[in-house]
């Protein structure tokens, strides 16, 4: 399963970020490769559009859940309507936690 986890850097070890639009970093994990990915999310810059540009970006990668601590109407509800599920985590911790807690309940909807 393809992953986003929102993050203050570009690694596994980088604190977890619990805004999903203004994170710094989003993290993309193949749970079934291993492989990860680092973008930085240049949306952070913008004053409009923020949650929708961020989440097109999750859905232009094929990305299938995302795991971030807060999230705005807006990129809920466009969330909610495509095929990537959400996943709510309250942290602090690291990305790596993060994906840890969610590898542990896969199937558990949360958001």
């Amino acid at each position: 399963m393809k992953i986003c986890i929102t993050a203050r850097g570009k690694t596994l070890d980088s604190a977890f970020e619990r805004h999903f639009a203004r994170a710094p970093w989003f993290i993309f994990h193949d749970s079934e490769t291993g492989k990860t990915e680092a973008i930085r999310n240049g949306f952070v810059i913008s004053d409009t559009r923020i949650g929708q540009n961020a989440v097109r970006l999750l859905k232009n990668n094929g990305l299938e859940a995302v795991i971030t601590g807060e999230i705005g109407e807006n990129a809920r509800a466009l969330l909610n309507g495509s095929a990537i599920s959400l996943r709510l985590f309250n942290g602090p911790g690291t990305v790596r936690q993060a994906i840890d807690e969610f590898l542990r309940n896969p199937t558990e909807k949360k958001g």
